[in-house]
């Protein structure tokens, strides 16, 4: 065994408990267990840690429970098990089996290692005594026992074989620290109304494999508001929590002793007391002479055992007879007025008091504002603000007699005054401090019909009114007269409802009088156009609409009425409708036409505009915005201002304004054109022949050239296709691709050299235009050579004989001219002055141009190759072309 050097009594790394002799096989026990119990404990575990490691001696295949018992209270308790499968290869073997960390057994100081097997006995052992080793060991068995984990069994002596050991040994390791879980709290904010029995933190730790205990080291500041239950980590409140900061530390600590502490925080803070309903503020009347509650507070605080209290903290200026205490029958504060306050609005109006609640924690504060008021003004009871008549008679009315009594109210009950005004200034009426209104001179032979009384009421302090009061003499009375009629008035068609044409004015010697206007209207029917306000004398327009080209009549007569009640005055109006100009108008807000793309002047179409113009005879003239169109003012035909081309990006359709005008006025519609694209452009050949060599051992589907047409069409009509004749060559033998590729189709062994095919290529774009283009196939001589790399090119001027041939007569003659040429300039040319002329111009600095570089190409023989394609992305073409290099063998 080696020895122990842990810490704390913990298993060091490779300590080791049994050993791995062993030449016997057990057979008399089936599914036994075996207690390793023996005389020297070389069986018992000494220290604290874990079975890292088995290394078995086997006997026989099965299943192995290599096991760790333990004496609690005097029964053996299976502490743990590694279930072990044993194969055929293992028997006669040691066998190592590692322990995965998830299934390692934790041990402690005193344990004992034991096995089962699921059949015979799987582990080897060896006698102790009768000269075979040098102990007498006795180990323990049972043949009931459980490899279920903390199972109990007993153990009895194992007598079959005595004095034996098996070999089985366990490699121990000491035990890891305990962790607590991952992320548990550090800190924690509670209020102080925090209920008992809250959980404030759950403290968890695990060490895999090993037994945790968990403690509370210290709790600072001591508080007894807390309780830890060490079984479950639970920390919870028992009692009202003590505000500020308390500090708990917690240990876990495993069966080694190997611990970790974890320190939590917690913060409990306290609700300040609020009070709700400050700032506020009241007003009271300077002479208030009673006792008074000005104001309840209503203070809440969130902290349900907090007590609070609340006191006057501050008056400004200073006021003694404020005071606070409960309100009758409730717990809230109120803010009272001694009796006799001593009150005075001109010395001070307004006084600043300051509240202060607290929960002896926390002190909150509030604002409560008196505004002293001067004594109540006086009220008019009977006197409305609105306008108040009175009618009577003159006649039987006399001296003395009261024809209205004002009524009034005073909260100080103060005595009043009365007092009035009255116009005209000849008023008969005269006011008392009762507030009757008496009749002071005799109302006969009077001229005004109503009399304006403004009237006041003072309590002492205030002056209260006026209050008007208009008493009528029902029996006076002068005719209104209208002051503006008769009259002309002209009014345009179509002028607004409810605009006022004219107002007709009065005058009456009565200016109390009440008038009234009305109407009548000749021919009647221009009661359907106008209206007079009865209030005003306005006449205005209704909401019919005046059309003069509809109305028929032109001209109506109105005779406005004038009345005051008693008597009528009447004037006349002639109104007069006018003809306006008035717009045209579209009575559909789109159009649309269509036409093709084209040159400019390109008639598109004509838009079947409808419109209307309630000005009979009226001239309209059209017009549009779209730059790319043109309209006929009068045709109304639209036509392209410039060429236009859909091909070429433009639109297939525009959204244009147009404009309608009666010279004056107008009125605008949206007009669509859809121009369609048609087919304007015929599919073209680069060149209207090609020549092109084609080797009679070129294989079928060899690319000839490459000859593709263009079509500046877009869409369908720019789809082009092929078609080839070929009837001058007796056959098939060549075809053309969908993309333009003239490649063999047939083969070509039947043509002898220098043998010439032409061919007829046709495009058809999708709207039937066609070109053609002929193609001339020429047969060269075939020999035997190897193709390299070859460069694909049209045949050259020189390749074709006839070429060369006129191209050197051509030649001499320009070299005779040439000759001739030189023999009169060197005979006539006087060089000299030439020579003093080119210094004369060519004095100025000289740029300084790059030469051309002119690179010859010896022409070779043409030599077979495996087949002549064009580049798929050229854009131009020579008219001939041959390989540019060749590799004869």
């Amino acid at each position: 065994m080696i020895p122990y050097t842990g810490v704390n009594c913990q298993c060091a790394a490779g300590t080791r408990v049994g050993n791995t002799i062993g030449d016997r096989t057990e057979t008399g026990e089936t599914a036994a267990t075996f207690l390793l119990q023996s005389n020297d404990n070389e069986y018992q575990i000494t220290c604290c840690g874990f079975v890292t490691t088995w290394d078995i001696r086997i006997a026989t295949t099965g299943t192995l429970y290599a096991e760790v018992w333990r004496q609690i209270s005097g029964t053996w308790t299976l502490m743990g098990v590694n279930t072990i499968t044993v194969e055929a290869g293992d028997v006669g073997n040691l066998k190592n089996v590692p322990v995965a960390a998830a299934n390692q057994i934790a041990i402690d100081n005193g344990d004992y290692l034991a096995f089962k097997s699921s059949g015979n006995t799987i582990v080897r052992y060896r006698r102790t005594n009768n000269g075979e080793g040098n102990g007498r060991d006795q180990i323990q068995y049972s043949t009931s026992a459980d490899h279920t984990l903390s199972s109990t069994s007993t153990f009895a002596a194992f007598t079959t074989e005595r004095n034996i050991e098996y070999g089985i040994r366990a490699t121990l390791g000491p035990g890891s620290v305990p962790q607590f879980a991952a992320g548990l709290d550090t800190t924690k904010t509670v209020t102080d109304d925090t209920a008992v029995g809250t959980t404030l933190l759950t403290v968890v730790a695990t060490d895999p494999g090993d037994t945790v205990t968990l403690t509370q080291q210290s709790v600072t500041p001591a508080s007894t508001a807390f309780n830890f239950d060490a079984t479950t980590g639970v920390l919870s409140t028992v009692s009202q929590l003590p505000i500020g900061n308390t500090v708990f530390v917690y240990r876990a600590t495993d069966v080694c002793g190997n611990f970790v502490q974890h320190t939590f925080t917690l913060t409990v803070t306290n609700y300040p007391p609020v009070i709700e309903n400050l700032p506020a503020s009241t007003e009271i009347n300077e002479d208030v002479s009673l006792e008074t509650q000005l104001y309840v507070l209503t203070v809440t605080d969130a902290s349900l055992a907090d007590t609070v209290t609340c006191t006057i903290n501050n008056v400004n200026p200073s006021l003694t007879a404020l005071y606070l205490r409960y309100a009758t029958g409730t717990s809230n504060y109120a803010l009272n007025l001694r009796a006799n306050a001593g009150l005075n609005y001109d010395a001070q109006r307004v006084y600043t008091v300051t509240v202060q609640c607290t929960d002896t924690k926390d002190t909150t504060s509030g604002v409560f504002t008196i505004y002293v008021q001067r004594n109540q003004a006086p009220v008019i009871t009977n006197l409305p603000s609105t306008s108040n008549s009175r009618d009577i008679a003159s006649a039987g009315v006399s001296i003395g007699t009261t024809v209205f009594t004002v009524t009034s109210t005073d909260n100080e009950n103060d005595q009043l005054y009365y007092n009035m005004t009255c116009t005209p200034a000849t008023c008969p009426f005269k006011i008392y401090d009762s507030g009757a209104i008496l009749v002071d001179k005799s109302l006969a032979e009077l001229n005004d019909t109503a009399y304006d009384m403004f009237i006041y009421v003072y309590d002492g302090h205030t002056l209260v009114g006026p209050r008007s009061l208009t008493i009528k003499i029902t029996d006076v009375n002068t005719p209104p007269v209208v002051t503006n009629l008769p009259t002309t008035v002209s009014v345009p068609e179509n002028t607004a409802a409810s605009t006022t044409i004219f107002t007709a004015t009065k005058s009456d010697v009565n200016s109390l009088d009440t008038h009234t206007w009305t109407s009548t209207i000749s021919p009647a029917s221009g009661s359907l156009y106008f209206t007079m306000d009865s209030s005003t004398g306005a006449i205005k327009t209704t909401s019919s609409n005046i059309d003069y080209e509809t109305i028929g009549t032109t001209t109506f007569l109105l005779t406005a009425y004038v009345s005051d009640g008693k008597d009528l005055a009447s004037g006349t109006v002639t109104i007069s409708i006018t003809n306006q100009n008035e717009a045209p108008q579209f009575l559909l807000s789109t159009y649309t036409i269509t036409g093709n793309e084209g040159s400019a002047g390109s008639i598109i179409g004509t838009p079947a505009f409808t419109v209307s113009d309630p000005d009979a005879g009226a001239t309209q003239t059209y017009s549009l915005n779209c730059p790319e169109l043109t309209m006929n003012p009068t045709t109304k035909v639209v036509t392209l201002s410039t060429d236009y081309d859909v091909d070429a990006g433009n639109p297939t359709s525009l959204s244009c304004t147009v404009t309608v005008s009666d010279g004056e006025l107008t009125d605008t519609a949206t007009l669509n054109v859809i121009i369609n694209n048609i087919n304007d452009n015929t599919p073209t050949f680069t060149a209207s022949s090609y020549t092109f060599y084609a080797y009679s051992t070129a294989d079928v589907g060899t690319v000839l050239a490459s000859l593709p047409a263009i079509d500046g069409d877009n869409g369908t009509f720019g789809d082009i296709t092929y078609t080839i004749d070929q009837s001058s060559t007796g056959g098939n033998y060549f075809g053309i691709s969908n993309t333009g590729d003239l490649f063999v189709a047939s083969s070509l062994a039947g043509f002898s050299s220098g043998q010439t095919l032409a061919v007829t290529l046709t495009a058809t774009d999708g709207g039937g235009l066609t070109d053609t283009a002929t193609v001339t196939l020429v047969v060269p001589a075939v020999t035997t050579t190897t193709a390299t790399t070859t460069t694909d090119r049209y045949m050259t001027f020189f390749d074709d004989t006839r070429n060369v041939a006129w191209f050197v007569t051509c030649l001499v003659i320009a070299l005779g001219l040439l000759t001739l040429n030189a023999y009169f300039i060197a005979r006539y040319v006087d060089f000299t002055r030439i020579k003093r002329v080119c210094e004369k111009m060519c004095r100025r600095k000289r740029r300084w141009k790059p030469k051309r570089q002119i690179i010859s190409r010896e022409p070779t023989p043409p030599t077979p190759i495996p087949y002549v394609r064009a580049p798929a992305n050229f854009e131009t073409w020579n008219a001939w072309r041959i390989p540019d290099t060749f590799n004869p063998k």
